[in-house]
């Protein structure tokens, strides 16, 4: 008897297990929920015309970007000062890390230099200009539009001081509703816009 009721209750909790793992595999109504993964990845971006003696050495010493925007589910927001965290569309990877390879990538291409330093990837070259990037704002707002908002600091070789501090503002066209694909497609491309930027406030210091 105490057999029977030890394989009844071992198949209840078995179950109990499948539904609750059936449960994240299926939304509203029974239908399945696939979750996409995205990440902001470079862009094609043409080397800025511009006369140096050597290639420069470039360090990112951090991307920061607001707490809210750590998670890996997307965020996006939807009036009220609310924001909406999807679970079925989300980074591929944690996103400052994601920024911060992407922004080393495009820089490059941009200033024509393979020696671009991050804390993941460090130089052996002293750089030739440091640089700070803080993200204030990056996701589609209740206008159903993409915002980027960001201010930079660059600093020379002698000091931390910075020489020159910078910001920009983008807004990307009307993206349709909950079309992420479009969403993640246009943040990457404000993205490399911000890097241009970035990089031809080092060519102007570069220049003084």
């Amino acid at each position: 008897m105490q057999h029977s009721n030890h394989s009844t209750l071992k198949l209840i909790i078995s179950t109990l297990i499948l539904a609750t793992m059936l449960t994240g595999c299926f939304g509203a109504g029974g239908k399945k929920v696939i979750t996409k993964y995205y990440l902001i990845d470079p862009v094609e971006l043409e080397a800025l015309n511009f006369i140096s003696d050597k290639p420069l050495a470039i360090e990112i010493i951090d991307v920061h970007i607001p707490q809210y925007l750590e998670r890996f589910q997307i965020a996006t927001r939807i009036g009220g000062n609310r924001l909406k965290f999807s679970e079925s569309n989300q980074w591929g990877e944690n996103l400052r890390k994601n920024l911060m390879r992407t922004l080393s990538r495009n820089l490059s291409r941009l200033l024509s230099t393979q020696d671009i330093g991050t804390p993941q990837n460090r130089s052996l070259s002293s750089p030739d200009y440091r640089v700070q990037l803080y993200i204030e704002q990056f996701e589609r707002d209740a206008d159903h539009k993409v915002r980027l908002s960001a201010r930079w600091q660059i600093s020379g070789r002698e000091s931390s001081e910075p020489l020159g501090v910078y910001s920009h503002e983008m807004v990307s066209p009307e993206i349709e509703d909950d079309d992420y694909d479009q969403m993640v497609t246009l943040m990457r491309q404000l993205y490399g816009e911000l890097s241009s930027k970035i990089a031809e406030s080092i060519v102007f210091e570069e220049h003084k």
